[in-house]
């Protein structure tokens, strides 16, 4: 006999070219012996699943094994050895639940070996090695939406939103997801780089955590300026393993999202997603959640529906007035985090407001008309005119009430006309509600600061005729000026469409003290060819009967005219024939007619 007998060695697996973990595995293991191999003692077979990782490289390197399972089996031959021909030996293996698949990472790894080895005396043995698939089983999930933004911190400017349709996906199903940009798009980069990534932690070693690149995807910026959002796939790729866990090597997946930047480091973040084995049951419709203008979109007809404010046009979120006070809520990340900017617009109260941060030098100052938990953060002054009012307008008291509240604000900015704040959030709706509703409660205290102001000590004879003005035509009184603001005129024309006209009479002090008339519809703007008429550059016969009224008339915009007057008004009823005039011209020059009854 040879001492390198010859034996060449089949395995049929009942159930395929597959193990499944936590059934029974059957099999045959089928030996072609050409001549007898008479001192052939036993037939060794085992099942061996190995974990490794290597570190270090050159003569540094080590690679750290760890078995994660052995099954032996023997049968021991009859005396005389194997005679020649065809031995078929059937086997099985109780293969456990917790078994993992295989794979191959990062210079690490899981993998299972079937060895086969006739023993021999006094012989090289023959061995045969294979290895065999491992097939996780089936297993049911439910299909869950997810989406992540980027966390404060992430970058100076740049707000990034993700969403994966679901975070659950089978190892046979492709990946599907949005992103967008919400802010940041003025910054330097040239797009964002999507990669789906296979992540190895490495128990058994130092704990390491190592990333594998499956497949990725580019996005340039110029598909991201819009702020809309773009949809990314990831195909199933046959290299995948579905997501487990072991005491030595643990396996999940991640969307790495990378903001390319050139000459930089390309800030990152994860968004983490389950992968079931192949053949699994994902359940349920999902959702797509939306991101970007979409989402914000989404979030402010929200915020509209629960407030009763108006949606705003993006950025805007939503937009309300109270008396006197505009109010908006802007959409306005800043440094990389969430964040909204308020502004109330108010007439302006006659009087010189100086807010700006505190800075080193200010440390020992303090101004008492601030509520306290605004000193440590701006300085503010308040000149009135001298000799204009009997009182200051906007004192200790005026002012607390409103500022009051604004403590949570990282910036606050006041004039002697507006009010305005950001306010970090996050992209809770609820809090977003929250906030709106304090932004109008704030609003109606600021109308309320407004309406008992003080009149100018030159016009306090005509308060009563201002009050009447603005009670018969539900006007909005501000003293300080007088001016009488939100003043509506609705007027139907014969095509059956509604206009609306807003009016403001109001004072001016600069220079001369004169009065002033401005008029707008925001749903009927001036054609070109208005703005020479207004001006007189053109005659319009609707506009000669108050030009000895007006020393000035000019459009502001398309949806604005403004005309000054010579003096003061002591009534602000003696101007409405005046503004009759203007709306009277409006129409006409759109080629619009009214119906002689007021729309009401």
């Amino acid at each position: 006999m040879s001492f390198f007998p010859k034996c060449t060695f089949q395995y049929f697996l009942d159930g395929g070219p597959e193990l499944v973990p936590g059934e029974r595995n059957q099999g045959r293991l089928v030996l072609h012996v050409p001549e007898p191999i008479e001192r052939a003692e036993r037939l060794l077979m085992n099942l061996r699943t190995e974990a490794w990782a290597g570190y270090g490289s050159g003569k540094n390197r080590r690679v750290v094994r760890q078995q994660l399972l052995l099954i032996p089996l023997r049968v021991d031959l009859p005396p005389g050895g194997m005679p020649a021909g065809r031995h078929e030996y059937p086997f099985h293996f109780d293969v456990p639940a917790w078994m993992p698949p295989a794979f191959d990472g990062n210079d690490c790894g899981i993998y299972h070996e079937l060895t086969a080895e006739l023993d021999v005396d006094w012989a090289f043995d023959p061995v045969s090695k294979l290895r065999p698939v491992v097939r996780l089983r089936p297993a049911r999930g439910r299909r869950a939406p997810v989406i992540l933004r980027s966390p404060n911190g992430f970058h100076e400017s740049i707000v990034l939103e993700v969403s994966l349709d679901s975070a659950v996906v089978a190892e046979d199903e492709p990946l599907s997801g949005k992103i967008a940009v919400r802010a940041g798009h003025e910054a330097r980069w040239d797009g964002i780089v999507l990669v789906l990534s296979r992540m190895t932690t490495v128990a058994m070693g130092h704990g390491d955590r190592r990333a594998q690149d499956v497949s990725s995807v580019r996005i340039p910026k110029a598909s991201l300026l819009s702020g809309e959002a773009v949809p990314f796939l990831f195909p199933p790729d046959p290299t995948n393993v579905p997501t487990f866990g072991s005491p030595q090597l643990t396996v999940d997946y991640v969307v790495r999202v990378e903001v390319d930047i050139p000459w930089a480091i390309d800030p990152q973040i994860e968004v983490p997603f389950t992968v079931l084995p192949r053949g699994s049951e994902v359940s349920g419709e999902g959702s797509e959640l939306e991101v970007g203008g979409a989402r914000l979109r989404q979030m402010a007809h929200y915020v509209a529906q629960q407030t009763g404010l108006s949606e705003g046009k993006s950025p805007v979120i939503v937009r309300g007035r109270q008396g006197a006070v505009d109010f908006w809520l802007t959409d306005a990340p800043r440094e990389g985090g969430l964040g909204v900017d308020v502004s109330l617009v108010f007439p302006g109260v006659g009087v010189d407001v100086r807010m700006r941060p505190l800075g080193v030098l200010d440390g020992f100052r303090e101004s008492p008309l601030l509520p306290r938990e605004l000193r440590d953060k701006v300085l503010l002054r308040v000149d009135a005119p001298e000799g204009r009012y009997a009182r200051a307008p906007l004192g200790e008291a005026e002012l607390h009430a409103i500022l009051d509240g604004l403590g949570r604000a990282d910036a606050v900015r006041m004039t002697d006309h507006s009010l305005e704040f950001h306010v970090p959030t996050t992209d809770d709706a609820e809090r977003l509600v929250e906030l709106a509703r304090f932004v109008a409660h704030k609003a109606e205290i600021v109308g309320r600061v407004l309406a008992k102001l003080p009149f100018p000590t030159a016009l306090e004879a005509h308060r009563a005729a201002w009050e009447s003005a603005a009670a018969e035509r539900g006007a909005f009184l501000v003293p300080t000026g007088p001016h009488l603001v939100g003043m509506p005129i609705g007027v139907r024309t014969l095509g059956g469409e509604e206009r609306t006209f807003v009016v403001k009479i109001g004072t001016e002090w600069g220079g001369k003290p004169h009065g002033f008339i401005e008029i707008s519809c925001v749903a009927a703007p001036l054609p070109g060819p208005a703005a020479a008429m207004l001006e007189g550059q053109v005659p319009h016969a609707l506009l000669a009967p108050i030009r000895g009224r007006l020393t000035s008339l000019a459009q502001e915009g398309p949806h604005t005219v403004r005309g000054h007057a010579p003096e003061i008004f002591d009534d602000p009823r003696a101007a409405m024939p005046t503004v009759d005039a203007l709306v009277a011209f409006w129409l006409d020059v759109r080629g619009e007619r009214r119906v002689d009854a007021p729309y009401r």
